[in-house]
């Protein structure tokens, strides 16, 4: 499988690297896929859902379409990924979407997303983002369903005719 007389952390490693490359190729201010270290992302989240040999499963699902990438062309490479996508559409969803996950949170791709003007923050939770105080008029529903019940008017509901609730919602 893959070249021979090269070790199989370089073979799997350009594997994942020509990979991402087919599907984010870079151009003008942003970069590559691989270059923003997103063939380390996908390699780590492939594990996580296919297991210990996940890479040997993509290389040898690359193998079947043609692969390996790396002397290939653009246009036979674009072919063979396309070959992936026709022939194994779970594992190409998986690896497609960890693709653009990965690269659209890499600390090396927010400046061109910035330089966008989109308003991006990697790590929103810190300070969170800005929302309007909420407005009674503004944000009242308008499907006119329901209604409110001050709490000191409310009252249990009578739930002794769900004799199929059973034992789980406290009822012998």
């Amino acid at each position: 499988m893959g070249v021979v007389g090269v070790s199989e952390a370089i073979r799997l490693s350009t594997m994942l690297r020509d990979l991402v490359d087919v599907l984010i190729p870079g151009e003008d201010d942003w970069p590559s896929a691989s270059l923003a270290g997103v063939n380390g992302i996908l390699g780590m989240r492939l594990l996580e859902e296919l297991g210990e040999d996940a890479l040997l499963q993509v290389e040898q699902a690359l193998e079947a379409c043609g692969g390996p990438l790396g002397p290939l062309d653009e246009d036979q490479r674009t072919s063979v990924v396309a070959k992936l996508e026709a022939s194994q559409p779970r594992l190409f969803t998986l690896i497609r979407t960890a693709t653009y996950l990965g690269y659209y949170e890499s600390p090396g791709v927010i400046p061109a997303i910035r330089a966008l003007g989109q308003p991006y923050d990697p790590v929103p939770i810190f300070k969170g983002y800005r929302l309007e105080p909420f407005d009674r008029e503004r944000d009242r529903p308008k499907h006119n369903r329901g209604f409110y019940i001050p709490t000191d008017e409310v009252k249990p509901v009578d739930i002794s005719g769900l004799d199929h609730l059973g034992e789980r919602h406290g009822r012998a």
